[in-house]
């Protein structure tokens, strides 16, 4: 199954441990797993041990807009830039979306 997980919630909150188990179970059941970061979400990116994310799943993007309204300029390698019009574009290609928000 595909599933793409929607971050819009800060990674220093409680959501963390359960979208890193999540993914983590998800991996393990053999999901085709993408993740995209928008709004607070992209604040990932700067998380010292978000890396290790990646572990998890096919692929990780970003929504540049909300990266750059949050002063985050920091290029990382396991996250793709995007942007929410791609997002609306990728639904459609998942048979599960989740949104943590």
């Amino acid at each position: 199954m595909k599933i793409l997980l929607v971050i819009t919630s800060i990674p220093f909150a409680k959501d963390y441990n359960t979208v890193k188990n999540l993914l983590s179970h998800l991996s393990r059941r053999k999901h085709k797993v993408s993740l995209f970061l928008s709004g607070n979400g992209v604040y990932y990116l700067i998380r010292s041990d978000a890396s290790s994310l990646k572990e998890y799943v096919d692929k990780v993007y970003y929504c540049s807009h909300a990266a750059h309204q949050r002063g985050i300029t920091t290029h990382v390698e396991w996250a793709e830039s995007s942007s929410t019009y791609n997002l609306s574009k990728m639904v459609e290609e998942f048979d599960k979306v989740i949104v943590f928000n």
